[in-house]
């Protein structure tokens, strides 16, 4: 009985450390992804082991991530669809923020808002859906809706996720005056934040002021 339990234990363990590389391994996925470093991500999925229908259902998700960035909303739609019937309510979620950005690619409004409601619904802290909806709601024409979906995000959380999603938004307008304003008051507060400054760093680059972005 003893090494029965002994067994166990032993099993157990190993579990709870395979789940802890896997995790710390998919953060560094996405972190190459966000650092638009796709084939580097692309090489690290390949490596992993996966032991579990969870972890499959992770990887197709950043697989669809990697197509979005691409510009292959079709092919990133069909890695999400992968996912579509999960168990967990964090793959879900992230499910629904994929299909919510395919759909806004496509032009597909009304289903982008759809997706991306349903995404707040199952995870109101979430970012990505909030401004997805903003700029659905803003491309048909209720501006003032997608501003105040913007402006209570910010207000409730002022943080650089916030900060650079919002200033993403702007982008999307081809507003990179408003896009680096909202930064550079982040950076009053914050003037150390690696992801805000790079981000600042190439939006002054975008707009030809080369010395500021060396700055």
């Amino acid at each position: 009985m003893a090494f029965l339990l002994l067994i166990v234990l032993f099993s157990l363990n190993i579990q709870k450390t395979h789940a802890a590389n896997f995790n710390d391994y998919l953060r560094e996925i996405r972190s190459e992804i966000n650092r638009d470093n796709l084939q580097d991500a692309i090489k690290k999925l390949k490596k992993v082991k996966i032991s579990s229908s969870l972890e499959q259902d992770q990887i197709d998700l950043l697989f669809g991530d990697i197509y979005l960035k691409i510009n292959k909303p079709q092919k990133a739609e069909e890695f999400y669809q992968k996912s579509f019937f999960t168990s967990n309510e964090e793959v879900e979620a992230l499910t629904y923020i994929g299909f919510a950005e395919v759909k806004l690619v496509q032009g597909k409004l009304n289903d982008a808002i759809e997706y991306a409601e349903k995404s707040i619904r199952i995870n109101s802290n979430k970012v990505r859906p909030k401004i997805i909806l903003a700029i659905a709601k803003t491309r048909m024409g209720e501006s003032e809706e997608g501003i105040k979906i913007l402006n209570d995000l910010y207000n409730n959380r002022k943080d650089a996720e916030v900060a650079l999603a919002i200033s993403d938004y702007y982008s999307a307008f081809d507003d990179s005056k408003q896009a680096i304003k909202v930064l550079e008051d982040y950076n009053k507060r914050d003037p150390k934040n690696i992801k805000v400054l790079d981000q600042l760093a190439s939006l002054h680059l975008f707009d030809g002021n080369k010395e500021l972005a060396i700055e």
